[in-house]
């Protein structure tokens, strides 16, 4: 079951944002964080996903309401954080050091070093299957293109485990 959200999130103390070799900005660690530490919360508020298909033509229309960063928390239910709060800087990595351990929440996947960015795989927080995205995460795992369908990957599925949000690991159950 999916409770709600936090109004707001909450990211690690020893995280914080600086320009990234990935995309624009990102977030890097100022000190050492241990694997299995919770480096991210996040919250705002559960849209359905026609909601959030308004949200996103309201967005394509206005430059000022062009950014909406969600995630797939459950079959039609979308968490919409709160706009240009730090956590909105996660870039994405093929090879990342986060990964869920519940509806919103990121820990470190392994340990991550002082001033390493820190990273989530986008795919393993959407189902979106119009999703697409060119990866430039520049792993030696990338796989060129992230989607909201690459939660069926068998590889992926192996290497994440449990460590999808809910809504995709649902679905891997289900199909698995």
């Amino acid at each position: 079951m999916i409770t709600d959200p936090e109004p707001d999130c909450w990211l690690h103390p020893d995280v914080e944002v600086r320009p990234s070799p990935i995309a624009g900005r990102g977030l890097f660690a100022r000190a050492a964080i241990s694997a299995g530490s919770v480096v991210s919360r996040v919250g705002g508020r559960l849209v359905s996903s026609a909601e959030l298909r308004r949200m996103f033509a309201v967005a394509a229309a206005d430059p000022a309401h062009a950014y909406i960063d969600t995630i797939t928390v459950a079959e039609d239910r979308h968490l919409v954080l709160p706009p240009r709060h730090p956590s909105g800087y996660g870039n994405h990595s093929c090879d990342p050091n986060l990964w869920w351990v519940d509806a919103y929440t990121l820990a470190a996947r392994r340990d991550i070093a002082v001033d390493e960015e820190v990273t989530n795989d986008y795919a393993a927080s959407t189902g979106a299957n119009d999703f697409s995205m060119i990866c430039q995460c520049g792993s030696p795992m990338c796989r060129g293109t992230v989607s909201g369908r690459d939660w069926q990957r068998a590889e992926l599925q192996q290497r994440y485990g449990e460590h999808w949000v809910p809504a995709l690991l649902a679905r891997i159950r289900r199909n698995g």
